[in-house]
């Protein structure tokens, strides 16, 4: 099951518990690694002669996680800024040009002198994203502080070449170290360890098929992994429906920022019919995300209010089948979750999948089981299906549980398949307890362990061979 954190409903992001500490553990890139490595070792003699690096590659392989590397294996400390912090001229200075100049102090509080060989490295990430008006003048200061630097600082870009033809003195100042998409083989295999960590099943095809769709970017893969692994035990092609919607996210989410971010109700409707997605599908989209948007209590109530309104009318379109609703629908949830606010909103934020319809699909096959058993319950017994899912399924499953003879008779009354023994048991369907009941005798201990290193042989080099 996936990992939680402190708070019990916040899943822990995978792409953060797993993130490499070391750069042998960073996957692939073993050239670009060099690089690093060699720019890095020549700060341990002084000062290179291109006092800063530029990471190139697309978003998701790697960069920032072998920056963060580099700097554990070197014993540097680290001063990060990214695309969430504002980042002008006056910023830069405040936070990156103190310390490339300064003594500064670990998160420890260690004193940390440049003269004696001490190193912080200082990390700019989204270099090439640092060109709207609250970054004014944020380049020539980069600029700037790299002229002057008493420390290594790496930059981190997904498009260099925007980066230089926007500053060709920045780009002149930096050596550039190209980091390339993952092959698929790697990915995969980096997904088995994960699931092994995490104690999920997985079936090899799937696998595969995330790091197929991933593109060579890793941090998708991980990420789609987590999202297939919430509420299931092991992970099968038919839990991947829930990645369809992924592909959506490309074209929500400038949508999203439109709508949350602007303050014109003309364009907030407009951009509501180039989606090609339903209203019900899309005020989860706003619902999710209008917390990471709007941080002000008056326009939070004011948004959330007109989102409910259009959530009243899409309920009237579905029990009514009058779609003219729609509109009133469409209306609420753009314009006016727009109009909540007085201001624009400016600068990243980071948006979100809605997280009820990740549960949903992934609770797809538990859902299909639980209403398989309630129509067979509902047939023995001349019940409804529906009340036998709210009202008998709980009691039923308890004495399943706690009645081995009650087990034995609903199985062969019932004739329950595997799955549904194993729901009612809340296991999985290879349980002793489960094969126990269709008279099946276990394997022996060893026998079960060369069948699992054989399964782990074979898996392995259907991964490696992908």
């Amino acid at each position: 099951m996936p990992s939680f954190d402190n708070d019990e409903n916040e899943p822990t992001d995978w792409t953060e518990k797993y993130r490499p500490t070391n750069l042998d553990e960073v996957v692939g890139n073993g050239d670009a690694k060099k690089k690093l490595v060699r720019w890095a070792n020549k700060w341990g003699k002084g000062k290179p002669k291109k006092k800063a690096v530029i990471l190139a590659g697309k978003a998701g392989i790697g960069k920032t996680s072998a920056a963060l590397a580099l700097a554990n294996d070197m014993g540097w400390e680290v001063i990060e800024m990214n695309a969430s912090d504002q980042r002008n001229r006056e910023a830069i200075q405040e936070v990156v040009g103190r310390s490339s100049t300064e003594d500064t102090f670990s998160p420890d509080g260690e004193f940390i002198p440049y003269r004696e060989g001490k190193r912080t490295l200082i990390i700019l990430d989204e270099a090439d994203n640092i060109f709207g008006k609250e970054d004014f003048g944020g380049v020539q200061e980069i600029s700037q502080v790299i002229s002057q630097t008493e420390q290594p600082i790496v930059l981190i870009a997904n498009d260099y070449y925007s980066l230089r033809r926007r500053s060709r003195n920045l780009s002149d100042k930096l050596q550039k170290i190209d980091f390339k998409p993952l092959n698929k083989p790697d990915i995969a295999v980096l997904l088995r360890d994960i699931c092994k960590e995490e104690r999920i099943g997985y079936d090899v095809d799937a696998l595969k098929a995330i790091a197929d769709r991933s593109d060579g970017d890793v941090r998708s893969a991980i990420r789609d992994l987590q999202s297939v692994a919430i509420g299931s035990e092991h992970i099968k092609m038919e839990h991947l429906d829930v990645l369809g919607y992924r592909n959506r996210e490309a074209e929500i989410f400038p949508s999203l920022r439109t709508i949350l971010q602007g303050i014109d109700p003309h364009s907030s409707r407009e951009v509501m019919f180039e989606i090609n997605e339903e209203p019900r599908n899309l005020i989860t989209w706003i619902d999710e995300n209008i917390p990471r948007e709007y941080t002000g209590s008056e326009e939070l109530i004011k948004g959330f209010d007109s989102l409910s309104k259009a959530d009243v009318f899409l309920g009237r379109v579905y029990s009514t089948q009058y779609y003219r609703f729609w509109s009133y629908a469409t209306d609420f949830m753009s314009a006016g979750v727009t109009l909540a606010k007085k201001h624009p909103h400016h600068g990243f934020r980071k948006y979100a999948f809605p997280t009820w319809i990740r549960k949903m699909t992934a609770s797809k096959s538990k859902r299909s089981i639980r209403y398989s058993l309630s129509k067979k319950i509902a047939k023995y017994t001349h019940a409804t299906t529906d009340r036998i899912t709210m009202e008998v399924l709980p009691y039923f499953q308890h004495l399943f549980v706690t009645d081995i003879d009650f087990r034995r008779n609903m199985v062969d009354e019932l004739e329950l398949n595997r799955g549904e023994a194993a729901f009612l048991l809340s296991t999985d369907p290879s349980s002793k307890d489960v094969i126990s009941l269709y008279q099946e005798e276990p394997m022996v201990e060893t026998k079960v362990e060369d069948k699992k290193e054989k399964k782990e042989k074979k898996d392995q080099k259907s991964l490696l061979e992908f």
